[in-house]
């Protein structure tokens, strides 16, 4: 229908589209409900659903939404969505989910595999349970009425007006619904919600006075006054808001003869606008989320790669450690047995000296004592009456104490550093080694070095 302004009248002419939808029902744009009824009842058995339904998928940026779709077209799409995983032929890296198996909108979509999808994922399914549109949106708007912050002269306005973006939105492929928790109306722009607010101006009327309030007669000048009040008036006009969340929201208002009913398409292409610039703005962060995993991958392969240095680096201290704490402990296993062997030569000679001086006196026996525990402590010295142990010690296993000293910095246990605090005293290790084990300190004090071994 058109409306014409000649000579301060208004008249309305009704286009060809009005003239088709008074005779058929619906908009001429729309196939009619026969046809699809028909085309749906007579599937072709040499169709592959699901090949097309992953092609389509592709097609729309993989997903698939149909607000109202009847029972045959639903079992349709199960099978389509069965066949097409048993099939595999969901790609890589890819999967298929779908809500809306026996009522509500049926919602397909071809998502990225991984916790983030998910998220998305549950997002739309708990949002599509969650929204009212179509019909039902209007059954709604006429039987609450504080869901539009009008006056009752105007509300059939501006459910018009809600009727009018709906359409608008429909043919454009946005969708115009309400929330069953939050009852806020919003502009759906693909996955992208924008909060609705219609609602009606007022006008600030000065209010009457009584004629017996102060304000309407003074006696003195001195007299405190109250400021005078105000009431709000429904104005008739209607504003109509536009926000994605942020505190900052468009709006569109009635001024003079524009009415917000024309500026419907302005609205839209804000949405539109809005949902683009938030797309492109997730795109850039998918971007730098992919650019960071790329960077914290090179960090990690870098530090694999020191760490296989370092490991690298302190197996070749070890070894070498290792070698040099090994001869360490062969040298004084050595200098152990060749001190044992010469305590227990010079023991033994000793006890065959008693035993001649004792028989040259004349006091045979007298040293017996002494001889028979002088000598058995020459055994437990001698290497050559325990040559099983002496070679045993030919191989000995280093502890973490014999590699220390041939270590610098690094620690006996694993690649790493180790700090050790500086000595007080130097240490002589040739010194504080031990003669030969069980050696009487009194026994090891009276023993000089061996010039040919220390050289």
């Amino acid at each position: 229908m058109t409306t014409i302004r000649r000579e301060g009248a208004w008249q309305a002419k009704v286009t060809d589209a009005g003239r088709f939808y008074l005779e058929h029902g619906r908009h001429p744009d729309r196939p009619p409900p026969s046809s699809v009824a028909e085309a749906s009842a007579k599937p072709d058995p040499g169709r592959d659903f699901a090949a097309e339904l992953i092609a389509e998928l592709r097609a729309n940026d993989g997903t698939i939404r149909i607000d109202e779709p009847d029972d045959k077209t639903r079992a349709d799409y199960r099978k389509a969505i069965n066949a097409a995983k048993r099939r595999s032929l969901v790609p890589d890296g890819k999967q298929l989910l779908h809500t809306g198996r026996d009522i509500g909108p049926l919602i397909i979509k071809l998502a990225d595999e991984g916790p983030e999808a998910a998220t998305d994922w549950n997002r739309i399914r708990l949002r599509v349970r969650d929204e009212i549109a179509g019909e039902a949106l209007f059954e709604l708007l006429v039987r609450e009425q504080p869901f539009l912050k009008v006056s009752e002269d105007i509300r059939g306005r501006a459910i018009a007006l809600v009727r009018s973006l709906e359409r608008k939105a429909e043919r454009r492929g946005h969708t115009v619904a309400t929330s069953r928790k939050s009852r806020q109306l919003y502009l759906r722009v693909r996955e992208h919600s924008f909060s609705l607010k219609i609602v009606e101006e007022v006008d600030e009327v000065p209010r009457r006075l009584s004629a017996d309030d102060p304000r309407v007669r003074r006696a003195y000048e001195w007299q405190r006054i109250k400021p005078p009040e105000y009431d709000s008036v429904p104005s008739r006009r209607l504003r109509l808001e536009l926000s994605a969340g942020a505190p900052d929201a468009r709006v569109w208002a009635d001024q003079g003869r524009s009415k917000v009913e024309a500026k419907l398409v302005e609205v839209i292409d804000e949405a539109e606008r809005q949902a683009d610039q938030a797309d492109e703005a997730a795109r850039e962060r998918r971007l730098q989320h992919e650019r960071w995993l790329v960077a914290q991958e090179g960090l990690k392969l870098e530090r694999e790669r020191e760490e296989a240095a370092t490991q690298a680096k302190w197996k070749s201290a070890m070894e070498a450690a290792r070698g040099r704490a090994i001869e360490e402990l062969r040298q004084k296993a050595f200098e152990d047995a060749l001190i044992g062997w010469s305590i227990a030569g010079q023991i033994r000679d000793f006890c065959a000296a008693l035993e001649r001086s004792s028989a040259a006196a004349g006091m045979a026996g007298a040293a017996t004592e002494w001889v028979e525990w002088a000598l058995s402590r020459a055994d437990q010295l001698d290497p050559t009456l325990r040559l099983r142990d002496f070679a045993a010690q030919f191989h000995p296993e280093p502890e973490a104490d014999d590699l220390r000293p041939h270590l610098g910095e690094w620690s006996p246990f694993s690649a790493r550093k180790e700090y050790r605090p500086p000595s007080k005293e130097p240490v002589n290790r040739q010194a504080a080694s031990s003669y030969a084990s069980g050696t009487p300190t009194w026994i090891l004090a009276r023993q000089g070095r061996f010039p040919w071994w220390r050289r």
